[in-house]
C-alpha cells in the first residue's frame, strides 16, 4: 500500500533536440531536489530539465514533516446521464516541508497521477489541477501526459536503433535496401534482411519480422488534433510535438502498441537503452497492471471489467463502453486509417509479432518547481480531481488508485494522514485500515445548485510508504445515495479526462 509522497529528485536531462542533455532532479509525493551534475541549469524547455528516463531519484536535503492526504467521492454536477453516474474523486495532498539547511533550495517536483485528470468546462476544457505554496502562492505546472511519455519512449528507442544500425554497415545496407527497393525487388530485399537477422545475428523470427517492417515504414508526424496538443499553460510546445512523433502509419495500431514496437526493437540492440513504460511506472512505485481492492475480501487484486459484446461488435476499439486501458491490451487495428495496402499489411504483421502485454494503465506526471528559503517550513499542496474507475466484479465498485511510493524516496518523510469522505449510506473499502471517525456536511453540486449533504469521514495513518493506495465504494450504494439509475454501459464508461 502506498501514499502519494510523490517527490524525489531526477538527475540528468532531456534536451529539446535529442532528449539527452544536462541534469536535473524531480520528486514525487514530495519535493524533488534539483541538482545539476553537468550542463546548464538554465536549460530551455520543461523536458530539458527532466531525466531522459523520466525516473525519480532520492532527496536528502529537505524534510517532509507530514503529508495530509484527503480524498472525497462526490457526484459530478455537470449533468447528463453519463457524467453524473460515476463518482468524481477530489484529491488533495498537502506536504509540510522543512528546509533545515542554510541555503535556499530550488526544487523540481514530479507528481504521478494514475489514470486521467478531470476537465473543468469554461471557455474550454481545463485540467482540474492546482499546485500552491502555503495558502495563496499558486505554482504553475505542466502535465506530462501519458501520450507524451509514450512519445519520449519512442524517440529514445528510435535513437538507439539508428545508432545501432550506424555501427553495423552490413545490417544498415540491408535495411536501406528494403526502404529503397523497387516494387519487383522489395520481397527479395525483405527476405535478405530477415535471413541476416535470424542467421548471423541469431534473432528470433518474430523480432526479425518487426525490424523488416521497421525498415519499410516511414515515421513522419501525423496531423495533430488541436485537443491533443494540450491546453495553454498545461502542455509545452515540446510535449505537443512528442505526442505524434514517430508514429506515421503506426497510428492505425494506436500509440500504446506503436510504443511497444519501438521499445521491443531498441531492446534487441541495447536492453539498458530501452526505456519502457513498465520501467517508468516501477520507478515511481506504480503498477502498470490495473488493480483494484476487492470489496469482499479487502485484498488488492487485478481489476475486472465486463466487456459489452454489443459495444465491442459495433466498435472493436471501445471495449466495455470505451475504456482505453482495455482496448490497449488487445490487437486493435483501425481499418479506417488512411494507409496504403502495404502499410496496412505492415501494421498487421507488427501486431502478430509483438508480445501480448497486459499493461498500459495510464499515468500522468505533473512537473512544477518551488523555492524553499533557508531554514524555513512551507506547505506545498497538490490538488486534482478525476473520475473513479469501474470494477465490475460483484459487488461492483468505483475505485481510486493513488501512488504513495515516492514518499519512500525521501531520507526524511513523516506520517501520511489519510482522510476519505463518502456520502452517507455509502460504505468505504480501502487497502489501508480506515476507521469511521465522524460525519460532516458538504456542499454537493446537483441540478438546481449546491445543497448540503451528510458525508461519513474515514481516517487512517499510513505507515507503509511504498506502492499504491486503493480506495473504493460500492456501485449499488453509490447509485442509491446519488439517486441514479445507471445503465450497464454508463457504469463502466470512463468520463472525459486527460489521458
Amino acid at each position: 500500500m502506498a501514499t502519494n509522497g510523490r517527490w524525489t529528485s531526477v538527475a540528468a536531462a532531456v534536451s529539446a533536440g535529442s532528449l539527452l542533455a544536462a541534469g536535473v532532479v524531480l520528486a514525487n509525493g514530495g519535493p524533488f531536489v534539483v541538482k545539476y551534475p553537468n550542463g546548464d541549469p538554465a536549460a530551455k524547455g520543461v523536458l530539458a530539465r527532466l531525466d531522459p528516463d523520466l525516473k525519480p531519484t532520492t532527496e536528502d536535503r529537505l524534510k517532509v514533516l507530514k503529508e495530509d492526504l484527503k480524498i472525497a467521492f462526490v457526484r459530478d454536477g455537470r449533468g447528463g446521464d453519463g457524467a453524473s453516474s460515476t463518482p468524481r474523486a477530489e484529491v488533495s495532498a498537502a506536504y509540510t516541508i522543512e528546509n533545515p539547511t542554510g541555503q535556499e533550495l530550488t526544487v523540481d517536483f514530479g507528481f504521478p497521477i494514475l489514470r486521467g485528470v478531470y476537465l473543468r468546462m469554461g471557455m474550454g476544457p481545463i485540467p482540474d489541477v492546482r499546485v500552491r505554496l502555503d495558502k495563496e502562492e499558486y505554482v504553475s505546472c505542466e502535465i506530462i501526459s501519458n501520450s507524451t511519455i509514450y512519445g519520449i519512449i519512442r524517440a529514445r528507442a528510435r535513437e538507439t536503433i539508428t545508432k545501432a544500425l550506424a555501427g553495423d554497415a552490413k545490417l544498415a545496407g540491408l535495411v536501406a535496401r528494403v526502404k529503397t527497393a523497387a516494387a519487383d525487388e522489395r520481397e527479395a530485399a525483405r527476405q535478405a534482411l530477415a535471413e541476416r537477422l535470424t542467421g548471423k545475428l541469431k534473432w528470433n523470427e518474430r523480432d526479425a519480422a518487426l525490424l523488416v517492417e521497421y525498415a519499410g515504414l516511414e515515421f513522419g508526424e501525423i496531423k495533430t488534433n488541436p485537443r491533443d496538443r494540450g491546453y495553454t499553460g498545461w502542455w509545452s510546445e515540446e510535449s505537443g510535438k512528442l505526442l505524434n512523433s514517430n508514429l506515421g502509419a503506426l497510428v492505425a495500431i494506436g500509440e500504446q502498441k506503436a510504443t511497444q514496437f519501438f521499445a521491443q526493437l531498441a531492446a534487441r540492440f541495447d536492453a539498458k537503452a530501452a526505456s519502457t513504460y513498465e520501467a517508468i511506472f516501477s520507478a515511481w512505485g506504480g503498477d502498470v497492471r490495473e488493480r483494484s481492492v476487492d470489496l469482499t475480501s479487502g485484498e488488492v487484486r487485478p481489476r475486472e471489467i465486463a466487456v459489452d459484446p454489443k459495444a465491442l461488435a459495433k466498435e472493436p476499439r471501445l471495449n466495455s463502453g470505451s475504456d482505453p486501458t482495455v482496448y490497449a491490451r488487445v490487437d486493435y487495428f483501425d481499418e479506417t486509417a488512411k494507409l496504403t495496402d502495404a502499410e496496412k499489411a505492415a501494421c498487421k504483421t507488427i501486431l502478430r509479432n509483438l508480445p501480448v502485454v497486459f499493461t498500459f494503465a495510464p499515468m500522468n506526471l505533473l512537473h512544477y518547481q518551488a523555492k524553499f528559503p533557508a531554514r524555513s517550513t512551507r506547505v506545498l499542496t497538490v490538488s486534482y480531481s478525476q473520475y473513479a474507475y469501474a470494477d465490475t466484479k460483484a459487488p461492483a465498485s468505483y475505485q481510486l488508485a493513488y501512488v504513495v511510493h515516492p514518499a519512500s524516496l525521501w531520507k526524511d518523510f513523516g506520517p501520511i494522514n489519510l482522510q476519505v469522505s463518502v456520502p452517507k449510506g455509502v460504505s468505504l473499502c480501502a487497502s489501508a485500515d480506515c476507521k469511521k471517525s465522524g460525519r460532516e456536511e458538504r456542499d454537493v453540486y446537483e441540478e438546481g445548485g449546491a445543497k448540503k449533504r451528510p458525508f461519513d469521514i474515514y481516517t487512517a495513518t499510513l505507515k507503509d510508504k511504498t506502492g499504491e493506495l486503493f480506495v473504493a465504494v460500492d456501485s449499488g450504494e453509490w447509485n442509491k445515495a446519488a439517486g441514479i439509475k445507471p445503465t450497464a454501459a454508463a457504469a463502466a464508461s470512463p468520463k472525459q479526462q486527460t489521458k
